[in-house]
């Protein structure tokens, strides 16, 4: 596998709230300076092309600095800016398969994740299966990705899934993140109410 690279579209909103940080003044470009390598510089200084693919490591050094300077240093941070970008794909309408449709949400929320994860997650693969259980069945989702894909991405794609599984069950779910090995994460959904 090449690289762990995520596209423009994804990270876009990343750069952009940095540069938010900046203009406000509660981050100095001294400080950025410091935490992120010249590449980042230059992708944070230019206009983030969404089509284009970008090396995921420097927004998550990226991401890293937000989460630090906003969130506390708590990953419950990145999890949360994953159902805000979901959130904002689904608004766009860019997206007509982020309808919701409870009759087939499991089958919904899995042929999102197969087809938007390697859209947004360079060499990356994704599977999803539902689980047994009663009318509300937990899920298991699992992506194969490259060994240096940044664990930050692995919360924000948490957030995303919580956020879709959200808009489409008819129950509440509380969704996990692990990552049993360098190349494979893995989601799980379980219904809090049956």
């Amino acid at each position: 596998m090449s690289e762990a690279a995520i596209k423009g579209m994804a990270g876009a909103a990343i750069a952009a709230d940095v540069l938010r940080l900046l203009d406000e003044g509660a981050l100095s470009r001294d400080a950025l300076e410091a935490r992120l390598e010249a590449a980042d510089l230059v992708i944070l200084d230019a206009k983030v092309q969404v089509a284009q693919w970008y090396p995921l490591a420097s927004f998550a050094r990226m991401l890293e600095v937000l989460m630090e300077t906003e969130g506390g240093g708590d990953p419950e941070y990145v999890v949360e800016r994953g159902r805000r970008a979901a959130e904002r794909l689904q608004a766009s309408g860019i997206y007509s398969q982020l309808s919701a449709n409870r009759e087939t949400w499991g089958d919904r929320v899995g042929s999102i994740m197969a087809t938007l994860g390697p859209g947004l997650y360079r060499d990356s693969e994704w599977r999803f299966e539902l689980l047994e259980g009663g009318s509300s069945r937990p899920f298991r989702s699992e992506a194969t990705v490259s060994a240096d894909f940044p664990d930050l991405f692995r919360y924000s794609t948490q957030g995303f899934i919580s956020f879709l599984t959200d808009m489409v069950a008819d129950v509440p779910y509380r969704v996990t993140s692990e990552r049993p090995s360098a190349t494979q994460l893995v989601f799980r959904g379980e219904p809090l109410g049956d």
